[in-house]
């Protein structure tokens, strides 16, 4: 994926604050131009004029909010804000109306972000937007000009959604000059018993078809390869902490295990849990 444009959606929190830094780095190092936005709450009513006075000045409140945020940013940020009564599909049409590359959000939040990715509205972004979705939670800080990852995980059911994903991981990686793993989960939901036996039956199946899938994918980068037992979340959290990866990035659709991770609760899950930021890619144009 090539970054020329880069959105990042602000709430003015803690949280989004460390991603406002995050998207800093990113289009720093890739020379991208950097959109600020914020999105102003309203509710599906009719104002009467006293509301509709009262929105105008939280208007002018939160475009302050902004230019003092950016006062030190120069030319090369463009700043906006927009009144919307759903926040995901704000930043999608933004992202839409804009040509972004990427969007860049922080994983959690006070107000209408707070909202976004931490409940339902995150599954609400990653479906409306055709742009990738990066999901900012670490706050880690790199030397200027030093690369923003240095280990990238990608999750994979053999997919061609995964497929596509593991390829942008790869172009990353490259870019980066950074690790790249390779995970995959024999989602085993079953009891223990009957797990060791199927583990032992899979398992070298599994290690033989990721094996398979990564070579004939045609990578640049020399990658870790990991298979797990572990349901999904769980296969990606840990070899997260074990790897010391600092980006998941994933595909929004698959169609086993990844399948369920990114529509159920396994997404929130990733999202709260995992100890770095994770890119979420769009379905692929039809």
């Amino acid at each position: 994926m090539e970054i020329r444009t880069i959105l990042h959606a602000t709430d003015f929190s803690e949280a989004s604050l460390r991603a406002l830094e995050q998207a800093r780095q990113l289009a720093r190092f890739h020379g991208a131009k950097l959109h600020v936005l914020h999105v102003q709450i309203i509710l599906e009513a009719r104002y009467p004029s006293v509301a509709i006075a009262s929105l105008a000045s939280q208007r002018e409140h939160d475009e302050q909010q902004l230019r003092t945020l950016l006062a030190d940013s120069g030319d090369d940020v463009v700043m906006a804000t927009v009144e919307h009564t759903r926040v995901a599909v704000a930043i999608a049409e933004y992202a839409d109306s804009h040509d972004i590359d990427l969007i860049v959000v922080g994983s959690h939040g006070y107000s209408g972000i707070d909202r976004l990715l931490m409940g339902s509205e995150a599954r609400k972004l990653i479906r409306y937007a055709h742009t990738p979705v990066l999901v900012a939670r670490a706050g880690v800080e790199s030397a200027p000009g030093s690369a923003p990852y240095n280990h990238l995980l990608a999750p994979v059911d053999f997919s061609d959604a995964s497929r596509g994903a593991l390829l942008e991981a790869d172009k990353l990686a490259v870019r980066y000059g950074a690790a790249l793993t390779v995970v995959h989960s024999l989602d085993v939901v079953m009891p223990t018993h009957y797990a060791y036996v199927s583990t032992n039956t899979q398992m070298p199946l599994a290690r033989q078809a990721l094996g398979k899938f990564v070579d004939e994918a045609g990578l640049k980068t020399e990658v870790d390869q990991v298979v797990s037992a572990a349901s999904a979340a769980n296969s990606i959290l840990d070899t997260v902490d074990s790897k010391q990866a600092d980006l998941i990035v994933i595909a929004r659709s698959g169609m086993s295990g990844l399948q369920r991770f990114l529509v159920g609760s396994t997404t929130e899950r990733i999202l709260n849990s995992a100890g770095c930021d994770v890119l979420v890619l769009p379905a692929p144009a039809q």
